[in-house]
């Protein structure tokens, strides 16, 4: 027979010394030398693991017993309730009323908000174009009320659009937006401190700058001497990883991770630094958000889940373990795939009550149908006379007389991918370029021509391709707008006005600068010249015209442009795996 009672903060575990492997398998369990005792983390996962561990033979105390009741009736079956509803069971209507003005939030948009009520700290995955958005800064209007201190991390290019919904959605909060010189964002930082109605909105790519370091597994955080590094280290407080910075140092009660599936990656110091935020003692609760919180594979979860509730998600490898199906790839390496399909229900047990998704072929019916559709094409001869020889041995000799030479073979892979689309040269610099021919390109004057004057979004991976496409349209005397990363957003922001107005026929894109934050409803058709390997980046793309304003369209429709017998049949194989995987994740219901 195993003891678990609730002791403090944690739950001590009393077993005997032959149960001790299966009580580490629980995440977060640690042994107390001096009482002697296993205790885990005081979470409704805890409870769940232990009861699939150990079974019947689980014996538990009162307190245990109490709290578990409460916590059962008061968050977990409400949250469950409300996960899958459509229309809200409120009858508070101010709480959905953006700005005074009511009836603007859809019913599902409202039950999102009852269930983020509800639920505490939570993950929206709700598909791309449903407004996550405004169901976030309505439940902040709801649970914050109209004085205090939130935070906003979000991509770079949503920065804006946070900015302008909050005005409507939570006009009691004053936004500042970080951006500029360091010395910018400190004053802004500062004025922030001191305004109790501030909401801060910063990209991802700022938080390590203005935050310290959360720790994960055995990585060593840089520390100055005053937070206990050497002595004599010269490390500044503004290096340290350790020492307080401005985030840290504003008691924000609410901190939303827009785009979450960026933060996957617990190594990456990005990460880590909005963990670091995020587990203030004063935040009181986190929303991720994301319509793709499975980019590769299951064990992406853990790192968006540790966010929101660090407690039932306390170690990445136990999880991995218990949760995640593995498998040893040709190379002999263990790679993780799906979720474990004897401890998935367990998972979703304490999963769902934190989860949420409405797709949009449920709640947006009125939005036309997806309709996908591929065409293949074939190299030209001294494109597949190049893609052979990369094959073979990673290194081709260019029609220019330069030898191109892939140093490993996540290079060469690119190189191939590279010669699917289009042939290569070199540069003066010493690199490579994209050029003619492109047989991609000439689907492109295809479709443009059996469009007629309707518009178009051309989508791309790599931004040469993009600019052998520009370099198309202006020949052929058709105007269009561009989006790549050395685009200024102001310039960008101009170019979508001018193509939802009709002003523009061609949209080009590449779907790390495009995939987020831009509305281009006005077309009808996308035109995915390359399929990237994120799933993301690929469902992302797709939702810049399959969204809200899109019901003008009787169907939305996605030709991929594909090239016969290279590396991109492989590739499309692998990323509906990942599609699989999502939906195993986000897909199944309470029981």
């Amino acid at each position: 027979m195993v003891a678990a009672e609730k002791l403090g903060d944690r739950i001590g575990i009393a077993s005997t010394w032959a149960e001790k492997d299966m009580v580490k398998q629980i995440p977060g369990a640690m042994w107390n030398k001096e009482d002697a005792i296993w205790t885990v983390p005081l979470s409704w996962s805890a409870c769940k693991q232990m009861r699939g561990i150990f079974g019947s033979s689980l014996q538990l105390g009162e307190e245990l017993k109490t709290w578990a009741k409460q916590e059962l009736a008061f968050r977990i079956n409400k949250a469950n309730a409300l996960r899958n509803r459509t229309t809200s069971l409120s009858a508070d209507l101010s709480i959905y009323q953006p700005g005074g003005t009511f009836g603007s939030l859809y019913g599902f948009q409202q039950a999102g908000l009852d269930f983020m009520r509800h639920a505490g700290s939570v993950l929206l995955t709700d598909e791309m174009g449903t407004g996550k958005t405004i169901q976030a800064l309505s439940t902040l209007r709801a649970v914050v009320g109209p004085h205090g201190q939130n935070l906003v991390i979000c991509p770079n290019s949503m920065k804006g659009t946070w900015a302008r919904e909050a005005k409507k959605w939570y006009p009691q909060a004053t936004p500042y937006v970080v951006a500029g010189s360091a010395a910018v964002r400190r004053k802004i930082f500062e004025a922030a401190a001191q305004d109790p109605n501030a909401l801060v909105i910063i990209n991802f790519e700022s938080v390590r700058l203005h935050s310290r370091t959360a720790g994960f597994g055995s990585i060593a955080l840089a520390r100055c001497a005053e937070c206990g590094g050497d002595e004599d280290s010269k490390l500044t407080a503004a290096k340290c990883e350790v020492h307080p910075k401005e985030l840290n140092k504003i008691p924000f009660q609410v901190v939303v991770v827009d785009e979450a599936h960026r933060i996957k990656d617990g190594q990456a110091k990005q990460t880590r630094a909005i963990w670091a935020v995020g587990h203030e003692p004063h935040v009181q609760r986190r929303i991720a958000m994301t319509g793709t919180p499975v980019a590769n594979n299951a064990s992406d979860l853990w790192a968006i889940m540790h966010f929101v509730n660090p407690v039932e998600y306390p170690t990445k490898s136990k999880f991995v373990d218990r949760y995640c199906a593995t498998y040893f790839n040709k190379w002999g390496a263990l790679e993780v795939g799906g979720l474990n399909p004897a401890t998935k229900e367990e998972l979703f047990s304490f999963l769902h009550p934190r989860m949420r998704r409405m797709e949009k072929k449920d709640v947006l019916t009125q939005l036309p149908e997806k309709v996908f559709a591929t065409r293949y094409v074939e190299m030209s001869p001294k494109q597949a006379k190049s893609y052979e020889q990369m094959a073979e041995g990673n290194v081709t000799k260019l029609e220019d007389g330069t030898y191109m030479v892939a140093g490993s073979n996540l290079a060469a892979n690119t190189r191939l991918l590279q010669f699917s689309s289009a042939y290569m040269e070199g540069t003066e610099d010493g690199g490579y370029k994209m050029c003619e021919p492109c047989p991609k390109l000439d689907v492109m004057e295809e479709v443009l021509a059996e469009l007629g004057e309707k518009p178009l979004v051309v989508a791309a991976v790599h931004k040469q391709l993009i600019d052998l496409a520009e370099t198309r349209l202006v020949k052929a005397g058709i105007p269009f707008g561009k989006i790549t990363g050395d685009v200024p957003q102001w310039q960008r922001d101009l170019y979508v006005k001018q193509f939802q107005a009709g002003e523009l026929r061609v949209m080009l894109l590449t779907m790390q600068a495009g995939g987020v934050g831009i509305t281009l409803t006005a077309a009808d058709t996308m035109l995915r010249l390359q399929c990237s390997w994120s799933m993301v980046d690929n469902t992302q793309v797709v939702d810049r015209i399959h969204r809200i304003g899109s019901e003008i369209h009787q169907q939305v429709n996605i030709i991929d442009v594909v090239t016969i017998d290279t590396i991109e049949g492989d590739q499309v194989m692998k990323v509906q795996k990942k599609h699989m995987i999502l939906k195993e994740v986000v897909s199944a219901e309470v029981n």
